[in-house]
């Protein structure tokens, strides 16, 4: 993930004033549209994992592959290395994901 990339996803994370109305014009250039992409992806994953829903991690070449089994549904996720991390800030993922987010 690009510098910018990174910090801009960890803010819209961490930082509720970082609001994407305020910084219309540093997210709405291509990498700025990629961290939303990516943050509301993974607040997805982590309202996902929120719920209880059982989750598998597996190492890939490319990164991480996470696969959550909900009701009726599997829910696979493909996620760089860098993405995962900022994935597991959350304490919420870490209890969910246990071992699998303490070796990111």
């Amino acid at each position: 993930m690009v510098g910018f990339v990174e910090r801009a996803v960890q803010r819209l994370r961490q930082d509720a004033r970082f609001s994407r109305n305020r910084h219309y014009l540093a997210l709405s250039s291509p990498e700025g549209r990629r961290a939303l992409r990516i943050h509301r992806h993974l607040r997805s994953l982590e309202r996902d994992l929120s719920s209880g829903c059982p989750a598998v991690v597996e190492r890939t070449p490319e990164g991480v592959r996470l696969v959550l089994s909900l009701r009726g549904a599997r829910r696979t996720a493909s996620l760089t290395l860098a993405e995962f991390r900022l994935l597991c800030t959350s304490p919420v993922v870490r209890a969910a994901l246990g071992e699998a987010a303490a070796q990111a």
